[in-house]
């Protein structure tokens, strides 16, 4: 017995409810990314001084070196909602922009898989596999960015018009002074441009002499004005040189590693790659637009390697995804027999529609205890330190991890300068961040002490019960000392006792 038209109604309705929900549940996380207090002391900078920066001035060990802050936009957005709206303000532009993304993601899936059946379980995946991607940080402009421009270059299907390139051109503009990836973008509309010519070469199409003229120069038209779009910076065409130089630098972030099999946040991420390399005969959507196919292997590559491109590839594999997802469950229907009953349609209902209320239940009670603001684990700051720090007036030349920089930075700048911060790619040589990162991870090798000796520092935040080269320099006091960290001075007086280091989740900042 096959379900009725209700039965599969009513499971429509749940698959919907599901893929609303999850939306919420894996976008509206509102726990602060570490890097967030540094954005928010280079927005609010920008608006004190009306100039975006070009040279830095926060740090000790980088000081009048060039400062190239691509994100400066997006920092100022940050900071004046901040301003006006406190961190509530910030999680809700991070939602909103969240949901549009989800939303543009949608629009091609929803396009290319007929069947609930595909569309629901393919977008969850998807959801859970962009979740990574989702903190407030500017790099959500460009999830923003590309979603939009797959999604319109999907529905124009090579029909392109030049009354769109300003609207384009515009949009490239904007983006570019909000996130560097804007060249992302930039390799979606060079695929999107060579796609023609590579069928013309192939003998897929006719040969570009006797192809249509607007089908080979708009593409490129299109391509040549984001080019030019994308240098209406503060930094010009060394916007590209910079991002060359990012690409070619070390990063020993965890973000930036290969991606770790058995690490559990990654198995969304691993089970729509397997799906869609399993599906692959079945494609039609890249079949015929090779420009995404090609976008979607570089773009797995990549994400193998460094492991924040898992995001952006999930949202830009959804998509073909659920289209050869849908022809596979079209091949099956035609070889089986089997058929879903109107009882067992209405259970698989139930479950889902019950699976979605879970999520909302446990989404609103996380909001509901914090209030709808932002939060951070204090386990993960040296909140205590800093507190100690800003309540004697101390400054100096501060020594610290990357991870904890933005923070010390939102808290005690001016009188303090930090070592290395969230900026680390945009402003410090690899030479400093080498002898930063040495220093911390707690290396027995005498190059570990270049970041006492090197540089003019004064104050030193550790993590508590590391080994580092202080342990054996008379000239180094411990000042304070939590279950976080221990804070050093240069001949300072001695602590008298440990103090105790806050707990729990706290607000922002």
């Amino acid at each position: 017995m096959s379900a009725t038209p209700a039965a599969e109604r009513w499971l429509m309705r749940a698959w919907a409810l599901l893929v609303a929900s999850s939306a919420l549940y894996f976008l509206a996380d509102n726990e602060a990314d570490n890097d967030l207090w540094v954005h928010l002391f280079s927005g609010r900078r920008i608006l004190e001084r009306g100039a975006v920066p070009r040279l830095d001035d926060a740090s000790y060990t980088a000081a009048g070196l060039p400062w190239v802050d691509h994100e400066w936009l997006t920092q100022v957005l940050f900071a004046w909602m901040f301003a006006h709206g406190g961190s509530t303000a910030l999680w809700l532009l991070k939602l909103g922009i969240a949901l549009l993304t989800a939303w543009l993601v949608w629009l091609p899936l929803a396009r290319h898989a007929r069947a609930w059946w595909v569309r629901g379980p393919v977008m969850v995946l998807a959801l859970a596999a962009l979740s990574r991607g989702y903190a407030v940080r500017p790099q959500i402009v460009t999830m923003l960015g590309v979603a939009a421009l797959l999604a319109w270059l999907e529905r124009r299907d090579g029909r392109l018009h030049w009354s769109e390139f300003a609207a384009v051109a515009a949009a490239f503009a904007l983006w570019s002074n909000a996130h560097g990836a804007v060249v992302v973008g930039l390799g979606i509309l060079a695929l999107y441009a060579a796609e023609p010519w590579l069928k013309a070469a192939l003998g897929v199409t006719p040969a570009p002499a006797t192809l249509h003229r607007a089908a080979l120069a708009l593409p490129i038209a299109l391509l040549a004005a984001a080019i030019v779009a994308i240098c209406l910076t503060p930094y010009g065409a060394d916007l590209f040189a910079y991002v060359i130089r990012e690409l070619r630098a070390p990063h020993p972030l965890s973000e930036w590693q290969p991606v770790a099999l058995a690490d559990p946040a990654q198995r969304p991420f691993l089970l729509m790659l397997a799906a869609l390399v399993v599906t692959l005969p079945f494609a039609r959507l890249l079949r015929r637009h090779w420009w995404w196919a090609g976008l979607v292997a570089g773009l797995a590559v990549l994400a193998l390697r460094q492991q924040r491109h898992t995001p952006l590839f999930a949202l830009c594999a959804a998509a073909p995804l659920a289209d050869q997802c849908d022809a596979a469950l079209s091949w099956l229907a035609a070889r089986s027999r089997f058929r879903f009953s109107a009882a067992a349609t209405a259970l698989l209902a139930l479950a889902v529609a019950a699976f979605a209320v879970a999520q909302l239940a446990l989404l609103g009670g996380r909001l509901a205890r914090e209030r709808g603001a932002l939060v951070y684990d204090a386990a993960d700051y040296p909140v205590g330190a800093v507190r100690y720090l800003a309540a004697r007036g101390l400054h100096g030349n501060l020594a610290l991890p990357l991870d904890w920089g933005g923070y010390a930075l939102w808290h005690l700048a001016p009188a303090v300068a930090v070592s290395l911060d969230g900026r680390f790619a945009t402003v410090y040589p690899p030479p400093v961040v080498a002898d930063g990162f040495a220093f911390f991870r707690g290396d027995a090798d005498p190059a570990a002490a270049r970041l006492l000796d090197a540089y003019p520092t004064s104050l030193v935040l550790v993590p508590r019960g590391l080994p580092t080269p202080l342990d054996h320099r008379d000239e180094w006091r411990l000042l304070y000392t939590d279950e976080i960290a221990a804070l050093y001075a240069r001949d300072g007086d001695p602590a008298t006792s440990p103090s105790t280091a806050p707990r729990g989740r706290l607000p922002f900042p």
